[in-house]
């Protein structure tokens, strides 16, 4: 239990730097390492995530990190597709979960690689009224954006919401990217948005997963307390540190992560699995 707590708080400082809600990092971490079913993981990590959000996101909003109106218009389609996923999740192939997971993994890890700047930031018409503006400690200077291509925005969140309630990680490791890289909004303002969106995606799967069985109290209970302990860190580092520094390290980790899960979904032993 003392290790599944560290593992959590560990997972929570991660997920709420990078707005991924912790549940990247645990599902695969308990899986492969504590042997814990995929299922129960996923659950384990459901509830973790909307904690993680709680905890975290009150010190993006305090930062003006958040950008409220976007994530309530991206958090409709998000929230509707996590709950299609989690109804999937609790009755898939364990071997589908551990395949697809691994191919988010990867997916975040070559998106995490990709030098993530504000070169992308839109300045252009707010007719949606999506635009913000937040102080960035780490360089003193002032950010303002207006979020573009809002439409294709709004579709992709609705696949993110899909692969957040069928793997429980809250939809931030594809959200992040999106607002940031197709969006055109600071990595900082794309971090603080996910960061109060994956709570939100995450409340409905969670009971979805509590129905079905899949919630198991020896898991969750240390999970919880762990993220209590590392989910205001994480979220007040990033306003120090400059995320994409460390981006590159993360990246690593998940792409080991991912082929280690896809290897594991194909019955595949890695030397040391």
């Amino acid at each position: 239990m003392l290790a599944l707590g560290a593992v959590a708080a560990g997972a929570a400082i991660l997920g709420s730097m990078l707005g991924l809600g912790g549940g990247v990092f645990l599902v695969p971490i308990f899986t492969l390492f504590f042997g814990i079913d995929p299922k129960l993981a996923v659950g384990a990590s459901a509830i973790v995530v909307v904690t993680n959000s709680v905890v975290g996101s009150s010190v993006h909003l305090k930062s003006g990190f958040t950008n409220l109106r976007l994530a309530m218009l991206l958090q409709v389609m998000t929230a509707t597709g996590a709950i299609v996923g989690a109804i999937y999740g609790v009755n898939a192939n364990p071997a589908v979960i551990y395949v697809v997971f691994g191919i988010v993994l990867l997916y975040a890890a070559i998106s995490m690689a990709i030098p993530r700047s504000n070169r992308n930031v839109s300045l252009g018409d707010d007719s949606l009224r999506l635009g913000a503006v937040f102080h960035d400690p780490a360089t003193k200077q002032e950010m303002a954006y207006v979020p573009k291509r809002v439409p294709q925005g709004v579709g992709i969140s609705a696949g993110a919401g899909i692969l957040s309630g069928m793997l429980g990680v809250g939809g931030g490791v594809v959200m992040v990217p999106v607002m940031n890289l197709l969006m055109g909004v600071p990595v900082k303002a794309a971090v603080g948005t996910s960061a109060f969106m994956v709570g939100i995606t995450q409340v409905a799967p969670s009971f979805v997963y509590y129905a079905n069985g899949k919630i198991d109290p020896g898991v969750v209970v240390p999970a919880v307390i762990g993220v209590f302990l590392g989910g205001q860190l994480g979220a007040k580092l990033t306003r120090k540190l400059k995320a994409q520094r460390l981006a590159l390290i993360f990246g690593v980790v998940l792409a080991y992560l991912g082929i280690r899960m896809i290897f594991q979904g194909l019955g595949i032993h890695l030397l040391g699995a």
